[in-house]
């Protein structure tokens, strides 16, 4: 009598692949690949749409306008039309850090502002506009009197209060990365990131979302008027309601908050 003894297939990297083991991993390799494909289109359903953020980083820009320094580095510059409200620019340096250390040597704390050419990069979402600087001395300087002269007069009015005391629900950004430095630029996946920047003092903001998708922003002052940094800190990249006063200035909504008027949803 003979003993038969099955044949145990043996796989071998260069010979082709057993019947017995082809049989056993295509079931399986085709499960995974359909269940991570319909993880992935899910998760991907889900996100929130990162918005029409734009960052014009591989063009250079020359604008020039008035520079401010209250509370943060900005420039501000006439409307495209008649009638137009001037557009204001954040100013931003390269990285994660705000301008104001270096737009203040030129405005040297004048509150009407200083005539001044900027060169940099320009990011752009919705109706907020802002520009990265170029690094020393090509990305600012303070236009001659016969220059100044030749800029076109700022229509707008000073600013005016809209709303005294106002509750609103969103989110605090840093807008560097939320105008399209970065894709998302908002939420909890870019808190730490969002967090970086406002430390590196990069102007907060506000955002509000409708039902439509519309968006809103607001630039955050404290409730004296200066830079708010610290204040919202804490909060940066969370869901939450604010209360405080709403001023129009220019093309630009600003928020009042104080240190008890912010609170997580």
């Amino acid at each position: 009598m003979s003993l038969r003894v099955g044949k145990d297939e043996f796989f071998v990297g260069w010979l082709p692949t057993p019947a017995g083991y082809v049989r056993f991993v295509k079931p399986i390799t085709l499960t995974f690949l359909l269940v991570g494909a319909i993880t992935a289109g899910t998760l991907a359903f889900f996100q929130r749409d990162p918005g029409n953020g734009q960052w014009d980083d591989d063009r250079v820009v020359t604008v020039r306008g008035l520079a401010f320094t209250g509370p943060y580095a900005t420039l501000r510059v006439a409307g495209e039309k008649p009638g137009e409200l001037p557009r204001t620019y954040l100013l931003v340096e390269d990285g994660k850090f705000g301008a104001l250390p270096r737009v203040s040597r030129f405005v040297q704390g004048e509150s009407d502002g200083v005539a001044a050419e900027i060169r940099g990069t320009i990011l752009h979402r919705g109706d907020r506009w802002m520009i990265a600087l170029q690094e020393g001395d090509a990305g600012m300087r303070v236009l001659t009197e016969v220059e100044a002269s030749t800029l076109p007069s700022l229509d707008g009015s000073g600013p005016r209060t809209i709303g005294a005391s106002v509750t609103l629900h969103g989110e605090i950004i840093d807008p560097k990365c939320y105008l399209g430095a970065m894709k998302p630029g908002g939420g909890k996946t870019h808190k730490a990131c969002a967090m970086r920047c406002i430390a590196g003092g990069i102007p907060p903001m506000f955002v509000t979302r409708e039902a439509d998708g519309r968006e809103t922003f607001y630039l955050i002052v404290a409730a004296d008027g200066g830079v708010a940094n610290d204040l919202v800190y804490p909060f940066v990249g969370d869901r939450v309601d604010v209360t405080g006063s709403v001023e129009q200035q220019d093309d630009m909504l600003v928020l009042r908050v104080s240190s008890d008027s912010i609170h997580r949803r």
